[in-house]
């Protein structure tokens, strides 16, 4: 059985979790020096701050085919700038959530602009590499289903008694064959009513019984 996302195309960015993008990006995808970039926590907050000349070049986006915007293999430098030295509000967000959860993360600042990309965030120095990759689990916290335990269908509505790698968990969703989406071979992502995201990270891992349930349904 195929499973495709309903709407004809594949959703930008890896179909991620919905978090906040940038309101104004360039349009050259600007690479952050790692090793003038600096990370802080500030009660739950996330700050940073960028040494002059952080900007060490940019790329012409292209698409990638898992959708949403990547590099291409055009690299031109643009001038550097002279970012804010002091420290600021920031949120990361992946490009590529699930094909590239390492690599090109966009630095967002408080007024929702996006400062830079960090190509890679293993070339930035232990302290700011560690804070990175806190923030990023948290949020990108995606339960990821393991089985399919139960499944009753009410009116319009699908509940859903799953297995997954928080717990046993209890779901409603609704109008499922638009909820569902692909964004890799062998993986979905279902949205619940409430908006929260549930990961199958594949489809041929299930056992039968949970295949089933999830195929009676789609």
């Amino acid at each position: 059985m195929h499973f495709h996302d309903h709407g004809g195309a594949v959703k930008a960015a890896d179909s991620g979790p919905s978090l906040p993008m940038p309101d104004a990006t360039s349009s050259e995808m600007r690479m952050l020096d790692p090793a003038a970039v600096q990370f802080r926590r500030e009660g739950a907050r996330l700050q940073y701050r960028s040494a002059p000349g952080a900007i060490v070049g940019g790329t012409s986006p292209s698409r990638d085919v898992v959708g949403g915007m990547s590099p291409s293999r055009d690299t031109r430098d643009t001038p550097p700038t002279t970012p804010d030295t002091e420290w600021a509000d920031a949120t990361l967000v992946r490009l590529f959530p699930l094909s590239e959860p390492e690599r090109w993360i966009a630095l967002i600042a408080k007024d929702g602009k996006e400062s830079g990309i960090v190509r890679d965030l293993a070339q930035l120095p232990p302290e700011p590499r560690r804070l990175a990759r806190e923030e990023l689990r948290g949020r990108y916290l995606v339960p990821q289903i393991q089985r399919i335990l139960a499944c009753r269908v009410r009116d319009e509505v699908v509940q859903w008694t799953v297995q997954t790698d928080r717990g046993r968990k209890k779901l409603l969703t609704k109008n499922l064959r638009e909820q569902v989406k692909e964004p890799l071979p062998d993986r979905l992502t279902l949205l619940d009513v409430e908006g929260n995201r549930y990961d199958v990270p594949s489809l041929a891992a299930l056992d039968p019984d949970s295949r089933r349930r999830l195929e009676a349904q789609l």
